[in-house]
């Protein structure tokens, strides 16, 4: 939702939904968002059964990360955690 994606990234939908070309993130409240098809067509919802998992990646890291105390880095089969990060609070 907004607290994990920045309002600067409006203009670009706030980001993208991985390996889902056909989905943007048209809104947001506070810890939830609103996925809608590019170009307004009609989604089929047969493709999204409820309890899938899509992942987001936001426009601007900095609000999402925050919310954090570390961050998994991912191999490239995005499943394998190749390193863990810490994450600075403050500067």
């Amino acid at each position: 939702g907004w607290t994990g994606c920045s309002k600067q990234g409006e203009a670009c939908h706030y980001g993208r939904i991985e390996g889902h070309p056909e989905l943007v993130i048209g809104g947001l409240k506070q810890e939830a968002g609103l996925l809608k098809s590019v170009g307004d067509s009609k989604l089929d919802f047969t493709k999204y059964p409820l309890g899938m998992v899509l992942r987001v990646e936001p426009y601007h890291s900095c609000a999402h990360t925050k919310q954090h105390d570390r961050i998994h880095v991912l191999k490239e089969d995005k499943e394998t955690v190749a390193e863990v990060w810490a994450i600075c609070h403050g500067w």
